[in-house]
């Protein structure tokens, strides 16, 4: 299929961002080129007839949500030509992984390619944790990087002895692969993946879970040995970001497949697991306990910014110019920047993914040869619940990580659809009225309730 190679490159671009340490590849518009050979590789394959021109179950909302943006964006009175840029490249994304995958054969590419891609992340954020520290000078002009200069150190101000840079503002902190370094002790990546949770959420549902899939499917020791190490290093990296809600993700793909796999028991064996896990603790102190009150702020001011515009909200991107720091919810941020409309439509899309994938592994249970579709409409399933849980404190409405998700979905819908034509999964009025019901319960009664609880109202 020739849309497979430019669809791979591209979650393989997103994800490791090997242009930000391989200076040859920053002379090439490599997003670009990857974004072309993806849509060409698709256009191809439908002239071809090696693909059909059927529609993903969640096109529909993935149009609306991101119609929607465009529109907020121009009752903001945004420059349009970034906003389209990246709204085009996210409906790329989506769209090339949901409709250029049509076959669970080339569903275990590009999930291989997830896959791989993820361990990469997990090995050098692993191998980051076990690193002496070292001095770091801080970019001032873009947060969250740096330039480790190798002389060590114990504590920040070790750094602003002997060697130091003058007027330079300098981190002490552990120093890995390709120009990566831990904050606050906390291993991370770069690019869209330099927060540690959001690294750790990552690295749980790409890998963790992909792994789990694969062994189930290949039934071999070969692959059994393989997801044992894996598993291991992706918990290493979660223990080592030091993120909570990392680790309550790892445990949720867990509690998935076995209560799915052995109901009761399975969560009875799944919360003895978890007593270990919980054990080892996250972040905490007074560094946590102030992120999660600023935390707070945030979502107060998304919640004002609500108020102030319920049906447009401020505009796409624009939670920054009203807040000092991002909404750390990617449920608050779509209420304050798309209004109630866009916080719902991103809802739908959500709600329509994981309804896709139950109803798929519920209509398969007893279908003779169906047993790769089922683990892997389970899989998908135990990666949403990960997902969904953990973007409460996330803003990644608009993450690359979270589009490759939902096109993952999509596929998924797409691939048990070819093989049985009367697979159809839409939103009916009664979804339509939970997932609307849902959102104004939210935004008008939890919501506030649980701020003035917590006393940031």
């Amino acid at each position: 299929m020739f849309a497979l190679p430019g669809i791979c490159a591209l979650i393989c671009f997103m994800l490791a961002r090997p242009q930000e340490y391989l200076e040859v590849l920053q002379r090439l518009p490599l997003l670009y080129l990857f974004c072309g050979a993806a849509l060409g590789g698709y256009a191809i394959d439908l002239r071809l007839r090696r693909l059909q021109p059927i529609s993903a179950p969640t096109m529909g909302w993935v149009a609306a949500f991101l119609g929607w943006c465009l529109i907020c964006d121009v009752k903001a009175g945004q420059n349009l030509v970034p906003q389209l840029i990246e709204l085009g490249i996210l409906l790329t994304l989506y769209g090339t992984i949901a409709h250029g995958v049509q076959g669970f054969r080339a569903f275990h590419i590009v999930t291989g390619t997830v896959l791989v891609t993820c361990l990469f992340l997990a090995a050098v954020c692993f191998h980051q944790g076990l690193q002496d520290r070292s001095c770091v000078a801080v970019d001032p002009e873009h947060p969250g990087e740096g330039t480790p200069d190798g002389r060590p150190c114990e504590l920040h101000q070790d750094c602003n002895g002997p060697g130091a840079e003058p007027g330079s503002d300098y981190r002490c902190e552990k120093v890995g692969l390709f120009g990566t370094y831990s904050v606050e002790d906390r291993v991370r990546y770069r690019g869209e993946l330099h927060d540690p949770n959001e690294l750790s959420m990552t690295v749980s549902v790409g890998a963790f879970a992909f792994l789990l899939a694969f062994a189930l499917i290949k039934k071999n020791v070969r692959w059994t040995i393989i997801a044992l190490a894996g598993t291991a290093l992706v918990f290493g990296t979660v223990v080592m970001s030091q993120s909570r809600g990392g680790q309550a993700v790892f445990l949720l793909v867990v509690a998935v497949f076995f209560v799915k796999r052995f109901g009761v028991a399975g969560l009875l064996f799944g919360a003895m697991i978890a007593i270990p896990v919980l054990a080892l603790g996250g972040r905490s102190g007074e560094s946590a306990d102030e992120s999660t009150a600023l935390r707070y702020d945030a979502w107060l001011a998304g919640l004002e910014m609500f108020r102030s515009s319920p049906l447009f909200g401020v505009g796409h991107r624009l939670f920054g110019s009203h807040h000092f720091m991002a909404a750390h919810n990617s449920y608050v941020l779509t209420l304050a920047e798309l209004g109630f409309v866009g916080c719902w439509m991103f809802i739908n899309l959500l709600y329509l993914s994981v309804k896709v994938l139950w109803t798929g592994v519920r209509s398969l249970a007893d279908v003779p040869g169906a047993e790769v579709a089922r683990i892997w409409g389970l899989t998908l399933l135990a990666s949403f619940a990960g997902l969904i849980f953990q973007i409460n404190t996330l803003s990644f409405a608009y993450h690359t990580v979270l589009w490759i998700f939902l096109g993952l979905a999509g596929a998924y819908g797409s691939a048990v659809r070819r093989h049985r034509p009367d697979f159809e999964v839409k939103l009916d009025s009664r979804d339509l009225f939970i997932t609307g019901g849902m959102v104004f319960a939210y935004a008008f009664v939890i919501l506030p309730l649980f701020l003035r609880w917590k006393g940031a109202s």
